[in-house]
């Protein structure tokens, strides 16, 4: 396979983890890792913005449960019952401390699904702001996300002004 496609073994051997799900906060403390997926069928609504340079990145409903039937009916959590944070929490919280010059921004890779078990790497973005919005049905998070060039090397601290890139579609 090429360096931007890989299986979803050789995209867990190279984040050091397994990814069972689409929001990772925080890997090795270095940076966080999201799946995105822009098919018809997805169960998310994530999208490309600003001319290709942005991708808004829909945050992630409770599993499905005995008390959860229906996850796309019930709010998007930002933290458990217990008071810890979800992952929508963990990125909303980066998020926010980012957009007010707090904290820099988070680097967060993305791997976008091509088909079962095949994935394509998109690149790397800075976690730049997040919000909640109203859907059909109840309140989601969405982050936004710039496609950066250059800060790859996750030894080094990141560059707020790191220079855009835009998003090629898979």
């Amino acid at each position: 396979m090429s360096d931007n496609v890989l299986s979803y073994i050789e995209m867990c051997l190279r984040e050091g983890t397994s990814l069972q799900q689409g929001m990772n906060f925080g890997l090795g403390g270095t940076h966080s890792v999201i799946l995105v997926s822009f098919r018809q069928n997805a169960p998310y609504r994530d999208k490309i913005a600003d001319d290709g340079t942005t991708l808004i990145y829909e945050g992630h409903d409770l599993p499905k449960g005995n008390k959860n039937p229906n996850p796309k009916t019930v709010d998007q959590p930002e933290k458990y019952s217990s008071g810890a944070l979800t992952q929508n929490g963990k990125f909303h919280q980066a998020a926010q401390l980012a957009k007010v010059g707090k904290e820099p921004p988070e680097r967060v890779r993305a791997y976008e699904k091509i088909r079962p078990g095949i994935w394509s790497y998109n690149g790397m973005f800075l976690l730049v702001d997040s919000w909640q919005e109203r859907d059909a049905r109840r309140n989601v998070f969405k982050f936004r996300l710039n496609a950066v060039v250059g800060e790859e090397n996750l030894s080094e601290p990141v560059h707020r002004d790191a220079p855009r890139r835009r998003i090629i579609p898979t």
